[in-house]
């Protein structure tokens, strides 16, 4: 059934934290100039130190203030609870969306009213804004994470989610410190369709200091285990999913040994590099890493 995007309000969520050193304003700006105008722009300012307060004061945007910081599944969420909308979006306060993101996402969601989410494909850029590389939104990888999403690489800047579908599975889990927007594609592409439109409608900073192209963090490292921990109930053995789920597990134990290693905690360190090796004997990588533990 095909419904007129033409009054359809889009509540458009950005969290922010510090976010006068960290792009907000362009990130605002960007949600400003958006050719679709039927729009709501809440901040959720997530318990920021410096003026981030004073930034949004300029904007005619609604503005909410968290006493604690709660981090990026809080954050969105509140937002939601906020929301006026039929839809929502939420931009992370670095990236920025191309003019007609909303209008284009909007006419795929009012073509399909059983859809949960329509996402985009994305531009992958420097701080500096520069083209770093084109970020294509389907990815069929053996990694557990992709497996149970069908490949719906449904990045956080660029989808558009049905409100009622997003309420209906309970929004972001909030105990997850990270993949929380993985974990959301999940629930709902088990409940509803998914749409992928291939157009690169958003922009997505990287940064040189990224903890996921180094040595994860304690934080980092719990949210992964209680991210495996919470989907490897549904992997039957012997499917693709459980041989997907060995290998993110051995992943996982990769990274605690390198954890440990940074620590000094050689013994721990080999401990977790033999937990790998039985998650996925054939990992070399585990196999260096384990006899680097010895030297």
């Amino acid at each position: 059934m095909t419904i007129s995007s033409e009054k359809q309000l889009i509540s458009v969520i950005i969290p922010a934290y510090n976010g006068v050193s960290r792009y907000l304003d362009q990130a605002i700006q960007s949600v400003l100039e958006q050719t679709y105008r039927y729009v709501e722009v809440i901040v959720v300012d997530d318990a920021s130190t410096d003026e981030t307060g004073l930034l949004v004061a300029r904007y005619s945007v609604r503005y909410h203030r968290r006493i604690e910081n709660g981090r990026q599944a809080v954050a969105r969420n509140d937002g939601a609870r906020l929301a006026k909308g039929e839809f929502l979006a939420f931009l992370d306060q670095d990236d920025l969306w191309a003019p007609t993101f909303l209008q284009e996402t909007i006419a795929a969601a009012s073509a399909r009213s059983d859809t949960a989410a329509i996402h985009t494909d994305g531009i992958q850029v420097t701080e500096q804004n520069e083209t770093l590389h084109y970020d294509a939104a389907m990815k069929h990888t053996n990694s557990i994470t992709q497996i149970l999403r069908g490949g719906h690489d449904v990045a956080t800047s660029g989808s558009l989610f049905r409100k009622r579908c997003f309420d209906a599975i309970g929004g972001y889990d909030e105990h997850l410190s990270i993949w929380e927007d993985i974990d959301l594609a999940i629930r709902l592409y088990q409940r509803f369709p998914i749409i992928h439109l291939p157009k690169p409608l958003y922009r997505h900073r990287l940064y040189g200091h990224n903890a996921s192209r180094g040595i994860p963090s304690e934080r980092l490292l719990l949210g992964q285990q209680r991210f495996l921990e919470k989907h490897g109930s549904v992997c039957q053995k012997g499917s693709r999913e459980a041989r997907a789920l060995k290998r993110d597990w051995a992943h996982y134990y990769g990274d605690l040994g390198k954890h440990y290693l940074r620590q000094g905690r050689a013994k721990d360190a080999r401990q977790a590099f033999w937990q790998a090796l039985k998650q996925h004997p054939l990992n070399h990588k585990a196999v260096l890493r384990l006899l680097r533990s010895f030297v």
